[in-house]
């Protein structure tokens, strides 16, 4: 029988560590037989948009190829794609300052940049709450690699894992990370990420990703953004989306993480990167025994 997404998938609700409504999990089981035990499992935030994207390149890779069998979770919301919006800062972004979220007009009226701050929680939800869960459901998982993925303000969220809790999955996939968050806050997490790395028994790998052409300056505003052109390219040029990532792979290099790598994907903008960086992050995190 043809493998189907549908078919493999199942879905179910927990409560939102804020203790208000519920996330939607979705799970797609390997195409191919898995093994007994050690089944990597790649999270994916932002499940409403990427879910379903993640579940097919992996149906894709292990059912016409002898790559590893694994499973994907999505972790979303279930909401109207402008609520999903703010939901999402909410989880994934650490707190902003004021001025820092003043600096950035329409875009943090439009994403909830107010509401940002539960970074800490929901990283403590998916290793606390949900990890017990899929290895509960799924036994071969239980001992097997843990990968985070995280795109735009997800990608923030991988990096701010990573920093403040190393050994909380095998490999952090953080793609096109909003470093530029609250000013560049994160990289205030640099000199402690040191000594956390040495209170572990295993490093953490690291594939941080971005678009070539995502510092590329507008020539329209965003749908949706209600800014001027020129504010809107401001920020483009403040965010330094590109050569942030280069520079953030070599502090946490300097800080003493070793696997550690970064792609800049040619061509590519913050929305078409993601198919590539998915695929790239799963040979990353997946590496396919010869």
């Amino acid at each position: 029988m043809p493998f189907s997404v549908r078919a493999a998938l199942e879905q179910f609700s927990l409560a939102h560590p804020s203790g208000a409504g519920q996330l939607t999990i979705s799970i797609a089981a390997p195409a191919a037989h898995a093994p007994d035990g050690g089944v990597p499992v790649l999270y994916v935030v932002d499940g409403d948009l990427l879910f379903g994207m993640a579940a097919e390149i992996a149906r894709a890779v292990t059912s016409v190829t002898d790559f590893p069998a694994h499973y994907v979770v999505g972790i979303g919301y279930d909401a109207a794609y402008a609520d999903v919006l703010k939901l999402r800062t909410a989880d994934l972004a650490p707190p902003i300052a004021a001025a820092a979220l003043e600096s950035l007009g329409g875009l943090g009226v439009a994403i909830g940049g107010a509401e940002g701050g539960g970074a800490d929680a929901f990283l403590a939800f998916l290793t606390d709450r949900l990890r017990p869960e899929i290895a509960a459901r799924y036994p071969q998982t239980a001992d097997g690699p843990q990968i985070l993925f995280g795109h735009s303000l997800g990608g923030l969220f991988a990096a701010y894992a990573l920093l403040t809790r190393p050994g909380s999955f095998a490999t952090f996939l953080a793609n096109s990370p909003s470093l530029w968050w609250d000013g560049f806050a994160i990289l205030g997490h640099l000199p402690a990420f040191a000594d956390k790395l040495a209170e572990i028994e295993h490093q953490p790998r690291v594939l941080v990703g971005v678009g070539g052409k995502e510092q590329d300056l507008p020539s329209k505003v965003p749908v949706g953004m209600d800014m001027a052109l020129a504010d809107v390219q401001a920020l483009v040029t403040i965010s330094r989306m590109v050569d942030s990532v280069p520079e953030f792979t070599a502090a946490l290099r300097d800080a003493g993480l070793t696997d550690v790598a970064h792609f800049i994907y040619d061509g590519e903008d913050h929305g078409s990167v993601v198919p590539a960086a998915m695929m790239r992050g799963l040979c990353f995190a997946v590496p396919n025994p010869e």
